[in-house]
């Protein structure tokens, strides 16, 4: 654009000094067309780009994180007669996308009436995202100008938390197996087992696997499925991380994913699960046929700064059961408070879990690893998620 003006520049001035020399009414005629050529151009293009119709769309309005996907561009080039070339540029930068959507050059023909895109791209963490154009832009046919126009109307993409199964993740805790509700013999069905772990003294010795003992050389049991109805809360800490923007959205996302598999272990295994997140919101599943609703509440749930800490959620909780439960708690802060009602709610025979998320904060995670290894050393199921 810049060598056009100099060109441009250099034409009119040269034709200028012609028809001052010869004043002959030909260079006169010129020189006001040469005046008056950029501005029938600059309208050209203010026209062609604002007559541009504008329609954006996508294979659906959710996503699962990782998943190849892609949305369409179409313009309509409703002034039949325009002229230019057009730049679309779409919204770009955002750590979470992966795109091919870098700034696409289209040459507008009089004639030419649809112009259609295709745009690849890859959510990488689980939240909601926009995508889309931002801006349209023109290059008058003399190549002087360049006009610019934004685009308000886009399109937002729900990422869902990957579904990963839990004996696949760092979750080794045999979470089924060692709450006390499926300690009890009498409640477990010998026609199907759900899974195996370690012998415990405790264990029948109509438990021990023997041909899994034989090929680990130690001793293993098999984990019956229970014939009643367990039950498990998860408990997902709400309190939105004080770490960077790009810090949370990675934090978030690993958390949630733990929790989505955490639900579809207890839901395949026949055990209702309570989903408790911040003051209020509180799913319930009975089986896998639940799964997919609370899946969907999971992938829109908001992580906010609220004066809601896990353990008045936990406290919450166990004063509204007058049963022992079972509950896992997901949360990447960990203080003494919360420790002290841990290890309250086991002695009065309730089963807690915990999964602590790793920020990377020096701070945060110093103060939390402690309250951990305490944990653990209380001989609490607990699993460190780094």
């Amino acid at each position: 654009m810049r060598r056009n003006r100099l060109l441009y520049g250099g034409l009119f001035l040269g034709v200028l000094l012609a028809a001052l020399v010869y004043g002959d009414s030909l260079m006169f005629m010129t020189l006001y067309a040469l005046v008056a050529l950029p501005a029938a151009s600059l309208i050209f293009a203010f026209v062609t780009l604002y007559s541009m119709g504008i329609t954006q769309k996508t294979q659906g309005t959710t996503v699962v994180k990782g998943e190849a996907n892609r949305y369409f561009v179409r313009l309509d080039n409703r002034l039949h007669f325009g002229f230019g070339t057009m730049r679309c540029l779409f919204l770009d930068g955002h750590f979470a996308i992966k795109s091919d959507a870098s700034a696409q050059q289209l040459e507008i023909r009089p004639f030419t009436k649809l112009y259609q895109l295709e745009i690849n791209f890859t959510i990488k963490y689980r939240g909601v995202y926009q995508l889309g154009l931002e801006n349209l832009e023109v290059l008058d046919f003399l190549g002087l100008f360049r006009i610019r126009r934004k685009i308000n109307t886009k399109f937002e993409i729900t990422a869902y938390p990957r579904i990963t199964d839990l004996e696949h993740m760092q979750l080794a805790m045999h979470l089924l197996s060692k709450a006390p509700a499926n300690l009890t013999i009498a409640q477990e069905d010998y026609a199907d087992y759900a899974d195996v772990r370690p012998y415990e003294p405790s264990d029948p010795i109509k438990k021990i696997h023997w041909k899994l003992t034989a090929k680990r050389g130690e001793w293993m049991v098999k984990n019956y499925q229970s014939s009643v109805l367990n039950s498990m809360a998860i408990l997902l800490d709400s309190n939105k991380s004080k770490l960077s923007y790009e810090s949370s959205v990675k934090l978030e996302d690993i958390v949630m994913e733990h929790a989505v598999a955490v639900l579809r272990y207890c839901l395949r295994h026949q055990m209702p699960v309570d989903l408790l997140f911040g003051r209020s919101i509180r799913e319930t599943g009975q089986h896998i046929g639940d799964f997919d609703a609370i899946y969907n509440v999971m992938a829109n749930l908001s992580f906010e700064d609220e004066d809601f800490s896990v353990n008045d959620a936990l406290s919450g909780y166990l004063n509204e059961t007058s049963r022992n439960v079972n509950v896992v708690i997901l949360t990447s802060v960990l203080d003494m408070s919360l420790y002290e009602r841990i290890l309250n709610a086991v002695r009065f025979g309730h089963y807690i879990a915990v999964m602590y998320f790793v920020t990377g904060k020096l701070e945060v995670d110093r103060a939390s690893g402690h309250v951990f290894n305490r944990l653990q050393g209380s001989g609490l199921n607990c699993v460190k998620v780094q």
